[in-house]
């Protein structure tokens, strides 16, 4: 048997031009993408965030980087964004590797 399971990341993101590029940024976790129109960098965004995340759930790090990079856990919704942030959904699949147990 085999089990999946996703997670979703809402965290957002803020795009500018600089001369030909559309630059984006996730402040959240800090990362920087670029590309020739303002969807294709936010489409890098996307994908750099999620490279990030599982490159961290991959190595062990995640939480370390979470703590890092200033998240601490909180029991209500975070505080409002930027003016000029858009939303970005994260998503993250996984999959059991092991075998699950059987149940008679």
């Amino acid at each position: 048997m085999k089990a999946a399971l996703q997670a979703e990341f809402k965290l957002f993101g803020v795009v500018k031009r600089e001369g030909r590029w559309y630059i984006a940024y996730c402040p959240p976790l800090d990362l920087t993408t670029q590309g020739r129109t303002q969807a294709e960098a936010k489409r890098n965004l996307v994908e750099a965030s999620q490279l990030f995340i599982i490159s961290c759930l991959e190595r062990g790090t995640f939480d370390q980087a979470l703590k890092e990079l200033g998240f601490i856990p909180v029991k209500s919704q975070a505080e409002g964004l930027p003016p000029d942030a858009f939303p970005m959904a994260i998503p993250i699949p996984f999959r059991l590797e092991k075998g699950l147990p059987c149940r008679a």
